[in-house]
């Protein structure tokens, strides 16, 4: 029997699945990892923390399975993006990667504004100029760390730190390249005009490789370190988005879900180049595909801060989660009529603002903390209708909507999120998320499908459908036309407050 890896390095957390064939799960491990908030807005990791993580979940999963390593036959690796990660000419870090929550460059994205023109970023990549992307990013680096970036050999993505530990090749896929803010999505190359503007050589950025295509083999370092085989070939991977919607069948005809964790992504997929001001272009699986996606920093986030600053944090058991959506349904059976803005490290779509802060408003003496919890649950949801309205407004017609991820484990949350957009809600038999979308890579790969497409299209079944509380929509109609006046009255205290 053949055996494949998907690994996907998350925001929190690594998570690694063992598949044979069919593709169907033979075994699997995560391990979570820590987040470093050095000052407000800056958002870094360590790097060796996502390799040693990577480790110790291959190793859990070749235990656990008695699995021949040489039966592995290949490797997809999917990641959190974007980020900026400078190596040397050894692919040893010279600083703690910026992840894409980091919203440190906002001088830089004042300076390309200036140089370049907004207009013409958009153009070029498909995305309006934002401090999310990887180029203001690194012009901070070549700005604020000249020294460092003298020793700068190449600057990588987060699955490309990985794939360099596995194989000892510097790559980038071209989902993750599509999300740098440096590549021109029409000539398909790095573009000469943007790395002049911020003052980087060509040199930094790795070769561009499509996300089915192999660049090495595990090395003889990395078999040691993990167990495996010097034989497995490992391909070039993807973004966890592009990884995400691939398992939903989010990749043509304008299909869409949600990918929910730490944030939450709105995806629709077109077999074609299509681009939208208020939504992010990636790059999807296919040639010529596209992803159109609503990118909200802290959804999971939110609750997680909640989780770890008012309820305690985790516990022994890893119930907290559990004992969150029981006391909200107990507790606050209602809409809360609570207004939170889930902007706890400033915003993307469709607001794209760094100085927008999380934010309660309507708390009173008989607030109690499952209505504050509800609250949360129901301003992320205010955020995805936010999102979706921008679909709506480029004509993109929205039937349902296939939520995967870890929140969408959350029977009540699903049941707010559907009362709040007004659709079905559809919940996927196989949930897996990036690692479900890497499976697919493989097995086309190995030959068992013609394409991951195919795959997708042969695997993906409707577990469950969640249909909105009729006496919570009209309710949440009024809450949401709250939360948006809510956020533009706050729009230049948010600023004011960020200067103090």
């Amino acid at each position: 029997m053949q055996y494949s890896l998907g690994i996907d390095i998350g925001t929190t957390t690594v998570k690694c699945i063992l598949f044979k064939e069919g593709p169907e799960v033979a075994a699997e491990a995560e391990k979570e990892y820590e987040t470093l908030l050095p000052e407000p807005s800056w958002v870094q990791q360590d790097p060796d923390n996502w390799w040693d993580a990577v480790v110790q979940c291959i190793r859990i999963v070749l235990a656990k399975s008695w699995v021949d390593a040489e039966d592995i036959k290949v490797i997809s690796v999917s990641s959190q993006a974007p980020a900026v990660l400078p190596v040397d000419k050894n692919g040893k870090p010279l600083h703690d990667a910026l992840i894409w929550m980091d919203r440190r460059s906002k001088e830089e994205y004042e300076i390309i504004k200036e140089r370049v023109g907004e207009d013409k970023i958009f153009e070029l990549t498909g995305n309006r100029l934002d401090t999310y992307f990887t180029l203001t990013e690194l012009m901070w680096f070549l700005r604020n760390k000249p020294e460092l970036m003298e020793k700068c050999c190449k600057v990588l993505q987060v699955n490309g730190y990985i794939n360099y530990k596995l194989t000892g090749t510097f790559s980038i896929d071209d989902t993750h390249a599509s999300l740098t803010q440096i590549y021109d999505i029409h000539r398909c190359c790095w573009s000469e005009e943007l790395l002049a503007a911020v003052g980087a050589d060509r040199s930094l950025m790795p070769d561009v490789y499509r996300c089915c295509e192999p660049i090495g083999n595990v090395s003889k370092a990395a078999a040691q370190m993990t167990g495996l085989s010097v034989k497995t070939t490992v391909l070039a991977g993807a973004v966890d988005a592009t990884a995400a919607g691939l398992e939903a069948g989010v990749y043509e005809g304008g299909r869409i879900a949600e990918m929910t964790g730490t944030s939450s992504v709105v995806l629709i997929g077109f077999d074609r180049l299509v681009t939208a001001r208020e939504l992010s272009y990636l790059k999807g699986r296919g040639e010529n595909s596209t992803i159109l996606y609503g990118p909200m920093n802290t959804a999971g986030g939110s609750l997680k801060w909640f989780r770890d600053a008012l309820f305690g944090g985790e516990t022994v058991r890893k119930d907290s989660y559990r004992r969150i959506n029981s006391e909200i349904e107990k507790m606050a059976k209602y809409p809360s009529k609570i207004i939170f803005l889930p902007y706890m490290a400033g915003e993307r779509a469709p607001i794209w603002d760094p100085d927008a802060r999380g934010t309660f408003i309507g708390l009173n003496l008989n607030t109690n903390r499952a209505e504050m919890m509800r609250s949360i649950m129901e301003g992320t949801c205010f955020a995805l209708k936010d999102n979706l309205n921008q679909a709506l407004k480029i004509g993109i017609p929205i039937h349902d909507i296939i939520c995967c991820g870890g929140c969408s484990k959350s029977e009540i949350w699903l049941k707010i999120k559907a009362s709040v957009i007004e659709k079905e809600i559809k919940l996927p038999e196989v949930n897996l998320g990036a690692p479900g979308g890497l499976s697919y890579i493989n097995a086309a790969y190995m030959g068992e499908y013609k394409s991951p497409e195919e795959a997708s299209a042969a695997c993906l079944k409707i577990r469950k459908t969640v249909e909105p509380v009729k006496e919570w929509i009209e309710p949440y109609r009024e809450m949401f036309d709250v939360y948006e006046e809510s956020y533009r009255s706050l729009k230049e205290q948010f600023k004011a407050l960020v200067k103090i």
